[in-house]
């Protein structure tokens, strides 16, 4: 049978080799003085010697103290690398646990600064044409500010597409960022779109290459974490909204409905509904077909939108009908709102592929406490008035009747 080879020693590392170096240069004089001791060398080759034994101490004592120099860089160096598997491992845990893209911008901020112990880390969200600082650590003066694509170290990623770090990269970081001799930028994506920018500042020694790898890991992790917030958030956004109009719909009505009617319980606050249907419309889905129906239903609901106020709720209610939510607002005001989507949906005809529709709407109004101390009843008073303004002949506002306010038989 053939010999079993032998396996090949592995190759000695630069530590391992500066080590070999120093045990030689401390034998070298060592010999030298046994060989003194022993006699038989010439006094020619005594003072050579003696200089060999000399360049050997020296020789040693350098060697040993460069060995212990590499010897703590690698240990350093070890320590750092478990360092950011530890903080890698800490971010990924965090961001699984989190649907909360603010908190989870946070974690990053903090967890990037703290491994490249850098004077500052800032989030900034993309805009379209530029950035906006939304999140930052040790650099609060910039939150808000504006920073134009191609723009400062920040900018110019945003402009890329790529990471970069400065030096050697240009341009350097520009004011409104946070002034400092070095700094690394990473873009952050989200559903295949920028998202925004990660950027760190300022540390005594310049960022390096790996620096730059350290922070591309963690934007890694970032966006992972991100694109799955986008997908809860729409996920739920889809729960609550018409598929059609893009409105609130019924499930989030009621939970509005039921919170203001709290808030009306502890502050005594009014706030008023106001009940839309519009009139006749079955006449265009049948005359015309529902995909005109169905334009009509959407241009109807911007312009309700555009008639009321932010902090009113516009919700799809069913159908062709439509439910106004009023906070702060009692029944005098909540005509007012009527009379102008009222104005809104009827000024102008509806602009559709089977040319220009005229459309009308009928309103009800009522009001908390007035016309109900529960959201059953202020919907049923709304409606009955609605009704009411339907059997009026339609194409007007009526308000909600209660006993003091309604006219004898």
């Amino acid at each position: 049978m053939p010999a079993r080879g032998r396996a090949p020693a592995p190759p000695l590392s630069i530590w391992g080799r500066l080590r070999l170096v120093a045990a030689v240069a401390v034998m070298l004089p060592l010999a030298a003085l046994v060989a003194l001791q022993a006699g038989g060398i010439s006094d020619e080759w005594r003072l050579g010697v003696g200089l060999a034994a000399v360049a050997g101490v020296l020789l040693a004592v350098v060697a040993w103290r460069i060995s212990s120099q590499v010897g703590a860089y690698v240990d350093e160096l070890e320590r750092s690398r478990t360092d950011f598997r530890l903080a890698l491992a800490r971010l990924g845990n965090a961001l699984e646990s989190s649907d909360d893209r603010r908190a989870l911008l946070e974690i990053v901020l903090e967890s990037t600064q703290a491994v490249l112990d850098a004077d500052a880390a800032v989030f900034y969200a993309d805009a379209g044409t530029h950035l906006v600082a939304k999140a930052a650590r040790g650099a609060s003066e910039v939150l808000e500010a504006r920073i134009p694509h191609g723009v400062g170290a920040a900018g110019s990623v945003a402009a890329s597409g790529r990471p970069a770090r400065w030096p050697p990269a240009e341009p350097a970081p520009t004011a409104p960022e946070p002034s400092a001799s070095t700094a690394l930028a990473v873009p952050l994506y989200a559903g295949g779109h920028l998202f925004g920018v990660l950027a760190l500042y300022g540390r005594a020694r310049p960022f390096s290459p790996e620096d730059l790898e350290v922070i591309t890991e963690f934007a890694r992790q970032a966006q992972t974490s991100i694109d799955r917030t986008f997908l809860h958030e729409e996920a739920r956004r889809l729960s609550i909204t018409d598929g059609l109009t893009g409105l609130w719909n019924r499930r989030h009505l009621d939970l509005r409905c039921s919170e203001e009617l709290d808030r009306a319980a502890r502050f005594g606050e009014e706030f008023a509904l106001v009940m839309c249907d519009l009139d006749d419309f079955s006449d265009i889905n049948n005359r015309y077909g529902h995909q005109v129906g169905d334009a009509v239903l959407v241009e109807v609901s911007n312009r309700l939108a555009s008639s009321t106020r932010q902090v009113d709720l516009v919700a799809r209610y069913g159908g062709e009908e439509f439910l106004l939510l009023l906070p702060r607002t009692d029944r005098s005001g909540a005509l007012e709102v009527a009379e102008k989507v009222h104005a809104a949906v009827c000024s102008r005809p509806f602009s559709t592929d089977a040319g220009p529709l005229a459309v009308t709407v009928s309103l009800g109004v009522a009001s908390h406490p007035a016309d109900g101390t529960t959201v059953a009843a202020l919907v049923a008073a709304a409606d009955a008035a609605l009704y009411r303004a339907k059997r009026a002949g339609k194409n007007q506002i009526r308000v909600a009747e209660t006993p003091e306010r309604e006219a004898p038989a």
